[in-house]
């Protein structure tokens, strides 16, 4: 896991904990001066984002992730959405190099606008115009208030100018030529641009602020300029031509929930040391105090999130690679996109089964944001949906597997376990596809009753088989290993039984011995982890606890209540 360029950042007064008395436009600033602080820490290159190269996916396997989600989703629509969209342009057409040199060094802010309120995962029939008008130049327009672009953070916050590029319908003399990237001024960094109208959105549960938004345009003029491409109708299917458009968004879904690896070690890493240092007394000798990591329970949950951590960022360098092949972009877009499917897919399941169970596990202090584990269970849940939401993803992803439309790298070891559950979930599925064709098709009524909702579990299960692999490749401990095996299994145990690849009982007593085992090079295993420098929660040791508690607001007085005599006041009599 890296460290990278970011150790002294992450142990610097711009990320202490925010304080709660901070107004929302204070914390929406304060998210932009974190985001922009580690984009410069990795001062990416224009090569970097085109490739993507290892020091852009290094990013997001930095720990300093786990301490602002709000700040990563900033660079991430910064360097991932509009200087990787903007870039391939910027090589056929130097002017437009300047305002990508800005973009990477953070002198303007960068926003990705494509999703509106009236279409979020079908926006390829989004409604947002573009009007080609007769001297060249464009009238940019939402024509209801469902087509408002909806969530980018368009607020005139962050002291810089924000520019956007924005997906729009191209319309000349009233025909549509498709949907087509535009670069937009939005606002100077303290008021709106004329025409532009943002209004200013909840800031999500539990999360950094940053200021999402609900943004109108009213027949803003843009200059030819402003259209990225060109203007002819392209000679490629619309929507391969719209996927071409969108190809950084694909790398979005993989980069943002590469997130999840990071954060289950260092979720492990906080639940371990504040497990090993919190006592109760022991049930079985009176007055002896025992830590409460001591029991299986707490273990558990720790130690499947450790393996894994390790597990998930050799899988994350494994798809990294296989993009990395996956050119030209042209060529290869579906397999892109189903590698970042499938990748999205395995680590967001494995927080939603592990990561947020370790909140539960440190009670009343895993609910805190200052011990960082509560806020990456709500950053990861906006993760979830950002980028192409996971289950819809994979609803489109599982059926095209199962027809054959194109395949994913298949298994080096067709007699693991996790391969043959694989192979034996998509016979089944195929079987019910196959049935399903002959009742009205792949979208009919069956196929919505019985194979969509086994979708998401599919994918998952390619993911699983595609990251054991990976692993046991890169060198990750067999302790860890064997430990991330028995938690897949235990994930779908009913398939794996069905299908004699194992009996509850074998796999109760797999799960017991590989937790043992993890259990016994715990110290050893942490400090492999790295995460100790950016562990900013409170709950890790006595002394960081005694001085978040010294920055509490303290209330004192000289009160008298007697409660004997209660508040009720004497009554008249009459």
């Amino acid at each position: 896991m890296s460290q990278g360029p970011t150790l002294e950042l992450a142990g610097s007064p711009l990320f202490d904990h925010v304080p709660e008395r901070l107004t929302v436009a204070e914390r929406i600033n304060l998210s932009h001066e974190r985001a922009k602080a580690i984009g410069l820490s990795y001062a990416l290159t224009i090569d970097d984002v085109l490739q993507p190269s290892k020091k852009f996916w290094d990013m997001y396997m930095d720990y300093i992730v786990t301490l602002d989600g709000g700040a990563v989703a900033l660079f991430s629509i910064q360097l991932n959405l509009m200087a990787g969209t903007l870039a391939p342009f910027a090589q056929k057409r130097p002017e437009l190099r300047p305002l990508l040199e800005d973009v990477l060094a953070f002198r303007v802010s960068a926003q990705f606008m494509l999703t509106e309120l009236g279409h979020g995962l079908d926006a390829a029939n989004l409604e947002t115009t573009a009007t080609l008008n007769d001297d060249g130049t464009f009238d940019l327009h939402t024509p209801n208030p469902n087509a408002a672009k909806y969530m980018p953070p368009t607020l005139p916050f962050g002291g810089v100018p924000r520019v956007a590029i924005v997906i729009a319908r191209l319309v000349h003399r009233g025909a549509f030529k498709g949907l087509r990237p535009f670069l937009v001024t939005l606002n100077d960094g303290k008021e709106m641009s004329q025409g532009i109208t943002a209004r200013e959105l909840p800031t999500r549960t539990g999360s950094k602020a940053i200021g999402h938004a609900l943004t109108y345009f009213d027949h803003v003029t843009l200059p030819a300029e402003a259209l990225l491409g060109p203007i002819e109708h392209p000679a490629v299917h619309p929507r391969d031509f719209f996927l071409r458009t969108l190809w950084r968004v694909g790398i979005g879904s993989l980069s943002l929930a590469a997130m999840v690896a990071p954060g289950l070690k260092m979720a492990a890493y906080i639940g371990a040391t504040y497990s090993l240092r919190r006592t109760v007394e022991s049930g079985a000798r009176r007055g002896e105090r025992v830590p409460i990591i001591s029991f299986r329970t707490q273990q558990l949950p720790i130690l499947h999130a450790l393996a894994q951590g390790f597990v998930l960022e050799a899988f994350f360098w494994r798809a990294t690679a296989w993009l990395a092949d996956a050119v030209p972009v042209e060529e290869k877009i579906y397999l892109r996109n189903a590698i970042c499917t499938i990748v999205k897919a395995t680590m967001i399941g494995h927080w939603r089964r592990t990561g947020i169970t370790i909140v539960d596990r440190c009670g009343a202090q895993g609910m805190f944001d200052h011990n960082q584990l509560f806020p990456m269970e709500t950053e990861l849940r906006g993760v979830a949906i950002a980028e192409g939401d996971v289950l819809a993803l994979c609803l489109r992803l599982a059926p095209e597997l199962l027809l054959g439309r194109y395949s994913v790298y298949p298994s080096q070891d067709t007699n693991s376990r996790l391969a043959i559950h694989e192979e034996k979930l998509s016979e089944e599925l195929k079987g019910i596809l196959k049935v399903a064709s002959a009742r009205g098709g792949h979208r009919g009524d069956l196929a919505n009753q019985l194979l969509l909702p086994r979708s998401l579990p599919y994918v998952e299960a390619i993911g699983h088989r595609m990251a054991w692999e990976a692993a046991r490749d890169a060198g990750v401990p067999a302790e860890l290993l064997r430990l991330y095996e028995a938690g897949v299994v235990g994930a779908d145990l009913a398939s794996y039984v069905e299908f004699g690849l194992t009996t509850r009982r074998a796999h109760a007593e797999e799960e017991a011995a590989a937790v043992s085992a993890v259990y016994a090079r715990l110290g050893e295993f942490l400090e492999m982890t790295g995460a100790k420098p950016y562990a900013r929660a409170a709950c890790v040791s006595q002394e960081a606890w005694d001085a978040y508690v010294e920055t509490l607001p303290v209330y004192g007085g000289s009160a008298s209540y007697d409660w004997r005599t209660g508040t009720s006041s004497p009554k008249a009599r009459l």
